[in-house]
């Protein structure tokens, strides 16, 4: 009889994909022909940081390097690590951590050993630059001639006066083009002589925190016009702070024949009103948004509307975040329900009255992301809670539950003063009741997929790799620890506090989180 392992290479490293790396751990310490399948799919996609007494050194990096696909470099790695050759490299991402300013060896590596780095990796194809200091022209210049198929970039920090012309035609053969927090040492103009004929997703972001003192003039606005010439332009997403979204010129441009392809629209910064982004909405040439993201501000009657009676059914990903108001308990529940195709959803609130009490149940079985604060009012009944349990346990695609009132470590002020005074799901195992009456089950789908009141119920949520909850009303204790890290295998990340866990059982929560590799946060 064939086993697994009489498969071919090719086909365990098809399996390995598809495996976190924690079981990909635990199938190499078991079998000798799972060492040699797997260790490929272990060095493919690596991260290197100078951690003390848990770094990946030079020598070890030069002996797996034909391995590696993707990497990622921290700011305090040392010259050595950019001498080494990836010649199957294919994503670069240089990253800088808040603790790496304090590391002795902080960007010591010098500017012409990034361009050295650049001409031995022509295969790159995604790169993303988050460090302190400002690519020079001659790297910009070998991205332009030696990097053939070069298609993503993801860019944060400066743009030299000297490297603005260059920069901009490397930008201009790419499909995917995102700004964070970039700084035009002056504001000069985006070539007119660009098409970026190729671009197919457009990100331009500056938060309240990155370059606050420096305005971002005329840039951005002048890259927009220009991008009308892009024809398969799929996603725009725009996040300034100190530039308004330009709703004016996105009408123009979709009125001119513009974007026939753009279905995925990320509205924030400074207000777009309600009528002028349900003008866009209805204007929209694809006639379909698979996509929408309006974290910030608010979320008008009109631009709900159009939603709902042009999108709901198509939507996927659908993120109305903490910091916008304007969005009901009603409302939630209407989009779980309706939003049919939603993968990832993200929206401030909802009741469990609402929940529990809705004619139909969540239409969105295939739910991947979910991040929303359920709140219990006082004159709720005891059993919804359980309802509330029971309906969450259908979503059996989960890998990531976010069920924090302040998700992204924003104010209390932020949010209605209703809502702060409310408490979250009880989150507490609770002795095992023996049946459960007819009435529990009312106004849930009838499909029982679980016999509990409580978190129990979530033992069906086999693919959840991140839970975030808060802990303010309740002490969960290490029963509770024990019970996730049990039935929730692909666990990876817990953000909330364990209240219960006092004295000598602190120890031994942090060993039972440790000896299954999950990163806890309190």
């Amino acid at each position: 009889m064939a086993t697994i392992l009489d498969l071919p290479d090719e086909i365990h490293l098809l399996v390995g994909e598809q495996l976190s790396p924690k079981v990909l751990y635990s199938c190499i310490r078991v079998c000798r022909s799972f060492y040699s399948a797997y260790i490929p799919c272990l060095w493919s996609d690596i991260r290197v940081k100078q951690y003390k007494g848990n770094s990946i050194s030079p020598d070890q990096l030069r002996a797996n390097a034909h391995r590696v696909e993707t990497i990622n470099y921290s700011s305090t790695l040392t010259n050595d690590y950019y001498t080494i050759v990836y010649p199957r490299l294919q994503t670069m991402t240089t990253s800088t951590y808040f603790a790496d300013r304090k590391e002795s060896t902080f960007l010591q590596v010098q500017p012409h050993q990034k361009v050295q780095f650049a001409r031995l990796h022509p295969t790159i194809r995604k790169l993303s630059f988050d460090q302190p200091d400002c690519p020079s022209r001659e790297f910009w210049e070998v991205v332009e001639t030696e990097w053939k198929d070069f298609e993503s970039l993801d860019l944060s920090g400066v743009v030299l006066e000297d490297v603005v012309d260059v920069f901009w035609r490397v930008c201009d053969r790419l499909k995917r083009l995102s700004l964070t927090g970039v700084r035009l040492s002056k504001d000069l103009p985006v070539l007119s002589t660009l098409s970026f004929s190729r671009l197919r997703q457009l990100t331009i972001v500056k938060y309240l925190w990155s370059s606050k003192d420096i305005p971002y003039h005329n840039w951005p606005l002048q890259l927009l016009e220009q991008v009308k010439k892009s024809e398969g332009l799929r996603l725009l997403r725009w996040d300034v702070v100190d530039i308004p979204f330009p709703s004016h010129m996105v009408m123009d441009a979709f009125e001119e024949g513009c974007w026939s392809e753009l279905c995925e629209l990320y509205v924030g910064g400074p207000s777009c009103t309600d009528k002028d982004l349900a003008s866009i909405l209805r204007l929209l040439p694809s006639r379909r948004l698979t996509c929408f993201d309006r974290s910030s501000d608010s979320l008008g009657p009109l631009t709900y509307s159009c939603l709902r009676e042009q999108y709901f059914s198509h939507l996927q990903d659908l993120r109305i975040g903490r910091r916008c108001t304007g969005v009901s308990s009603a409302m939630a529940q209407e989009m779980l329900t309706e939003c049919v195709h939603l993968v990832s959803f993200d929206v401030p609130h909802i009741f469990v009255r609402d929940i529990a009490t809705a004619p139909k149940s969540w239409g969105c079985s295939g739910l991947e992301n979910l991040k929303i604060y359920i709140t219990k009012q006082e004159e709720d009944e005891a059993r919804w809670e359980g309802q509330v349990f029971r309906q969450i346990s259908r979503l059996r695609r989960l890998e990531s539950l976010d069920l924090q009132r302040n998700p992204y470590m924003y104010s209390d002020t932020m949010r209605p003063g209703a809502i702060r005074q409310l408490e979250t799901l009880d989150f507490r195992l609770s002795p095992l009741s023996s049946t459960m009456s007819n009435d529990n089950h009312s106004n849930i789908d009838g499909n029982n997929s679980c016999s509990e009141d409580d978190i129990r119920c979530w033992s069906s949520l086999v693919l959840l790799q991140e839970f975030l909850f808060d802990g303010d009303k309740q002490e969960l204790g290490l029963e509770e620890a024990l019970w996730m890290t049990e039935h929730w295998r692909d666990l990876w990340c817990i953000c909330g506090e364990f209240r219960g866990v006092k004295g000598d059982d602190v120890g031994e929560l942090e060993k039972v989180f440790r000896e299954k590799g999950i990163s806890y946060f309190d």
